[in-house]
């Protein structure tokens, strides 16, 4: 007999993930030097740096603390650009880059990392901060100074005229907290004194948009690690989810699969929506109980060292699918077989898209559930959203939106949303199908990532019994 959910995670509890090995298919992959090096980081600061005038100077500010209620905040995540750039999680960062360098303690560099002063009263509390040492050393950049050095450097470079300044998006877009407060102030009265002067917000965007569409081998990596242990978790699900589990134990086993492998949070909060709930599209409040007949969409993306993995299957609760269910689930795979088929170099962002929409219009008008295959406005009632989005640093990363390149990764993942409808067959309600991978468009053609995990109706059986 299968033990259940909860003695699994008990005996978790107790004795560690060791007592719960038996239960999960393989033991997990531990990962400890596969950070990103301080030289890809470097590579990074120069490639953007390149496209500044000499005598520009471009400012990327860390993301803010939140607080999540009274004095306990939400888990810091860095803003994805300054990670990319820097490899530093810490907040209350700044990094400057002036490409016809600046002049500080009498030495000329073209970068500086702005970091919060080492204070051992504070890291005794939250843990340790890098400090100018420890970042130079760890993070490779030219020069770090500490942050109560900011108003004294960077404002009488931004207060010129004449100096092109970039900033990544309107300094004060970014929501002020104790650790940025003097910074966004001090750049804030710098850039009124410039009585006007053009400041550029949208070079350093693009810049960042294409250098992170395109993955080099590094990241590629850290990616894979990801949408590895995503996989492993839905295979985990389908292996152990009977009727009558809660939504929220599914999520947990999905999560406990995450953190066992090594995954420091998940990428975007779990969407584990069954009967009615498959048909939402972002579901994320997981509390409903599973009962026999249901299809449960679960859409999940394990985070690796900041790289956001996105997968969607949808499963039988009770094992198998019923025939409609499958009618459904076979239109949307078909459909999403022919979007990867258009994932090719050359072909523009949204070729999978249109691939797949026109698959999903035909086989809804084969069922009768639209007019015809040329009913968009039908198709639109189904099919609500687009079938892509770009992948890495965000699960809905940065990107051209152009042709598709070698390197870029992308998610194709078309759906089909019946909600319980008079004007619809009440043998249809409730049936939500999605199916997401994550495509590597390469030269030889599309590569599946996520292909670890079934997503064909013979293969989600067969695991599931």
């Amino acid at each position: 007999m299968r033990r259940s959910l909860a003695a699994t995670l008990v005996l978790a509890v107790l004795l560690g993930p060791a007592a719960v090995g038996a239960q999960l298919a393989e033991a997990p992959v531990r990962y400890e030097d596969d950070f990103l090096s301080s030289e890809f980081h470097q590579s990074r600061r120069e490639a953007v740096a390149s496209t500044l005038p000499p005598d520009g100077v471009a400012l990327f500010f860390a993301a803010p603390t939140r607080t999540r209620s009274n004095d306990v905040d939400y888990q810091y995540r860095q803003s994805s650009d300054l990670l990319y750039l820097t490899g530093s999680e810490e907040p209350g960062t700044v990094l400057l880059l002036a490409p016809g360098g600046v002049v500080v303690d009498g030495r000329r560099v073209t970068e500086i990392l702005f970091v919060p002063p080492r204070d051992p009263a504070s890291e005794v509390w939250d843990g340790r901060r890098y400090g100018t040492e420890r970042a130079m050393e760890q993070l490779g950049v030219q020069l770090a100074v500490e942050s109560t050095r900011f108003a004294g450097i960077v404002p009488p470079l931004l207060r010129e005229a004449d100096r092109p300044v970039f900033l990544l998006q309107p300094f004060d877009a970014v929501e002020s907290d104790g650790h940025l407060a003097p910074q966004l102030s001090a750049t804030g009265g710098a850039l009124r004194a410039r009585g006007g002067a053009d400041v550029d917000s949208s070079l350093l965007r693009r810049t960042l948009n294409r250098l992170r569409m395109e993955k080099t081998p590094e990241e590629m990596v850290l990616l894979q690690r990801a949408i590895d242990i995503t996989a492993e978790a839905h295979r985990e699900v389908m292996s152990q989810v009977e009727p009558g589990w809660a939504e929220y134990e599914i999520e947990a086993l999905l999560e406990y699969v995450f953190k066992r492998s090594g995954s420091e949070a998940p990428g975007f909060q779990s969407i584990v929506g069954s009967g009615e709930n498959s048909v939402i599209l972002h579901y994320e409040t997981n509390r409903r109980t599973t009962r026999p007949g249901d299809v449960v969409v679960i859409d999940i993306g394990a985070e690796y060292h900041g790289y956001s993995a996105d997968i969607t299957r949808t499963i039988p609760v009770n094992g198998t699918f019923s025939p409609d269910q499958r009618a459904i689930y076979e239109i949307v795979l078909e459909a999403q077989r022919a979007g990867i088929e258009a994932t090719r170099v050359g072909n523009m962002f949204y070729a999978p898209h249109q691939a797949a929409a026109q698959v999903l219009a035909t086989g809804l008008a084969r069922l009768g559930l639209i007019r015809s295959a040329n009913d968009q406005a039908g198709l639109r009632r189904f099919f609500m959203h687009g079938t892509s989005h770009y992948l890495g640093l965000d699960v809905h990363d940065v990107g051209t939106n152009g042709q598709l390149t070698p390197g870029t990764v992308i998610t194709v993942e078309p759906g089909i949303y019946i909600a319980a409808d008079e004007d619809i067959d009440p043998r249809w309600w409730n049936i939500g199908v999605r199916i997401e991978d994550d495509i590597l468009v390469t030269n030889a053609g599309p590569q599946v990532l996520s292909a670890r995990a079934p997503r064909t109706v013979a293969e989600i059986e067969a695991l599931m019994r």
